[in-house]
């Protein structure tokens, strides 16, 4: 029977995750590199689903394309819920010794920055599917190419 959660283990959890997310942006060390990319090797093509659907949630909420994109607030508690449960999983059974070894030797970032690597294997991984890769040029329609070409030559000559 798994242990029961009480606030106050959760309240740790969710500090100790909250720390290791927003801490100061830096490169990622080797023990980090190592976590990211046991998480990576580790999930599931449902798990990736998840992990596409959760990112896709989070930039809808950027404030600049939030009207684009409504996500409902039960889809958007699933998602988390899923989200949570996934890293959970790594970074407590699949990933456990990769995570205590980030943590020992790079403290709370080395989290932050594996799951950094975790969300740029998805985005490429996503950016790679046709569907999305032609939308991504789907703008190249709309230019006027004569102006851009104009433009080169211009810069060229001087």
């Amino acid at each position: 029977m798994p242990a029961r959660r009480t606030p106050r283990r959760t309240l740790s959890a969710a500090a100790l995750l909250a720390l290791g997310l927003h801490a100061l942006p830096a490169h990622a060390g080797p023990a980090a590199e190592a976590l990211g990319q046991c998480f990576v090797e580790s999930t599931s093509s449902a798990e990736r689903e998840t992990i596409s659907r959760w990112l896709f949630i989070v930039l809808a909420q950027q404030p600049e394309v939030k009207d684009l994109a409504t996500v409902p607030a039960s889809a958007r508690d699933a998602t988390d819920r899923a989200m949570a449960q996934l890293v959970e999983r790594l970074v407590t059974d699949v990933c456990k010794e990769p995570a205590r070894t980030a943590l020992s030797q790079e403290g709370p970032r080395a989290l932050k920055q594996s799951v950094e690597i975790f969300a740029q294997s998805a985005a490429r991984r996503t950016f790679s599917e046709p569907a999305v890769a032609s939308a991504i040029n789907g703008f190249t329609r709309h230019l006027d190419m004569t102006r851009l070409l104009q433009s080169f030559i211009t810069l060229r000559q001087r």
